[in-house]
């Protein structure tokens, strides 16, 4: 990923940085007495793989019991859940992750699951991490009922019968409080058990880096629980690093998810954070705002209506004037701001306020685009002009769990030709691109960047190869040096850290990734399936399979 020099054959490092990159012959004069060398026979170094969207330090929960994104309706869902609960007898919460309401006949309801789990609490969240089914066991062990208020009415908000009954659909995190009230959630276990485990997987996807944009914990409503959760999950990672046992560089966005909070608070949560956090391998870096939901549970915020809901309307979370109020105030205080921008109108809002901060006098911030999912073609001129950082999943982009069918009715199928993840658009036009999972919203078996990067590549869902459906257009299909650059240098720029890692240079971090053969010799079809037989943070393996 150096374009002075983009090939070497040789590499030495020293302690836990490069010192050395060439040929064979220019590196034997590292070679001492004590020196350690390792002959790859013809195997691929890349530069560690640098996410900059994911959610690893926390989410394992979400990800926990019945896998449901392989199914195709209804019927299917009940009968996995069904299933899972006769074979887990033992299990207090029956859990699930997966479903797509666009592949329902009909809405999902609790009496659904009533009639086959009537004992047990049974919570499912959707293929996007943000509603959740639950059975009627579940809403009375959270206290939910036809006085629980929706906390913004027509975007996080309890599904509700024509009598005002709660019908066990929770969109866009309403179900969160009753999650927590119910027992659901042990804040300690989950959080030292997700990290542990999903860290450990993201290692041996080659993962070296990344950017947590916001911990995703069932607090995340309540600024002072969420704060709390911020401190047992970054005190654990310190504990890891004086262990040197910390797998990835880790920065860390902290969230903002409603105009109740207050602005003050959340700066004053982000200095403190940041005054006890502010190193390479573990750095608070600012804020993540997420104002919406996302297009295809018609819960983001559009500049034409929804194709097949187009009297849908949608409040935001984080209302446009706060969040300009939040990132002129974060900038700032040298903070930079990244925002959940799914919704074209929601898209043009955060530009708008990204200028309005710039003009202010804030030029050096570094704020950022997350998803840049259905964009106006005038607004990602603007993007282009003005160099704004974007990061986008491909995997969204094919028929994963799903994808395609949901965007094609939410936005109809011009706008999805026109509109929707114009990577190729983004990258051909200069500004910066990284490429993330945006684990919980992925699922984590599909967390790797060479996953990512087969979707950017073909279009095509990597995790089911008998499913030959391309998602339109092709046109923003990327080549794969592409997607290896925002895999990598893509990530490190939107945490300040390319002048440090995402390229094997002399002077960067020894942060590596070894794949079993030249990922460039094999089909595009082949990407996903080149194995990661080694993967080096800071100068030291952290995994290593076959090397």
């Amino acid at each position: 990923m150096n374009a002075a020099e983009p090939w070497a054959s040789a590499v030495a490092i020293t302690g836990n940085k490069i010192s050395y990159v060439g040929d064979a012959k220019g590196a034997a004069k590292f070679v001492g007495d004590k020196t350690k060398q390792i002959d790859l026979k013809g195997k691929m170094l890349l530069p560690g793989f640098f996410s900059a969207h994911e959610h690893l330090i926390a989410s394992g929960w979400m990800g926990l019991g019945a896998k449901l994104g392989d199914a195709k309706s209804k019927s299917d869902y009940l009968e996995i859940i069904s299933q899972y609960a006769k074979a887990n007898p033992d299990e207090k919460f029956i859990r699930g992750s997966g479903w797509n309401p666009a592949l329902m006949d009909e809405p999902p309801t609790a009496k659904d699951l009533d009639a086959i789990v009537p004992d047990r609490p049974v919570m499912l969240i959707d293929y996007t991490m943000h509603d959740m089914w639950m059975n009627s066991k579940a809403m009375e062990m959270g206290g939910v009922n036809k006085d629980t208020p929706d906390p913004i009415p027509g975007l996080i908000e309890w599904v509700r019968d024509e009598n005002g009954n709660p019908t066990g659909n929770a969109k866009e995190f309403a179900w969160m409080e009753a999650f927590v009230e119910s027992g659901a959630w042990q804040a300690d276990e989950m959080i030292e058990e997700s990290q542990r485990n999903l860290y450990d997987l993201a290692a041996s996807h080659g993962c070296t880096g990344y950017i947590n944009q916001g911990l995703a914990t069932p607090n995340i409503k309540n600024l002072a629980k969420h704060f709390d959760d911020y401190k047992i999950a970054l005190k654990l990672l310190d504990e890891q690093r004086k262990q040197e046992a910390l797998k990835l560089r880790t920065f860390m966005q902290i969230l903002y998810k409603t105009d109740t909070q207050s602005v003050d608070q959340l700066l004053e949560n982000v200095s403190n954070l940041k005054g006890m956090y502010d190193s390479d391998l573990i750095r608070v870096t600012g804020i993540k705002i997420h104002p919406e939901g996302v297009h295809t549970s018609h819960a983001s915020v559009m500049i034409e209506p929804f194709s097949d809901k187009p009297e849908k309307k949608v409040k935001r979370g984080v209302s446009a004037q706060r969040t300009d109020e939040v990132i002129k105030a974060a900038n700032k205080a040298g903070f930079d701001v990244s925002v959940h921008v799914d919704g074209s109108q929601t898209v043009r809002d955060t530009i708008d306020s990204f200028l309005a901060s710039k003009k202010d006098g804030n030029v050096d911030a570094r704020n950022s685009l997350q998803h840049f999912t259905v964009v106006h073609p005038d607004d990602m001129q603007r993007v282009l002009e003005n160099k704004i950082p974007v990061n986008i999943t491909p995997i969204w982009a094919t028929t994963w769990a799903g994808g395609m069918e949901a965007t094609r009715a939410a936005i109809g199928e011009e706008r999805t030709l026109k509109y929707f993840q114009q990577i190729r658009t983004a990258i051909d036009g200069g500004t910066n691109v990284s490429i993330a999972a945006d684990v919980p919203s992925t699922s984590p078996e599909n967390m790797g960047a060479l996953s990512q990067c087969e979707a950017a590549v073909t279009r095509r869902d990597p995790s089911n190869p008998s499913d030959q459906r391309v998602f339109p257009p092709m046109s923003q299909a990327i080549t794969l040096e592409q997607c290896l650059y925002a895999a990598t240098m893509g990530g490190a720029y939107e945490a300040r850290m390319e002048d440090k890692v995402g390229s094997i240079e002399v002077g960067k971090y020894a942060d590596l990734v070894i794949l079993e053969k030249n990922v460039f010799d094999v089909k595009p079809s082949d990407i996903a399936d080149t194995k990661v037989v080694g993967t080096m943070m800071d100068g030291r393996f952290t995994f290593r399979d076959g090397l």
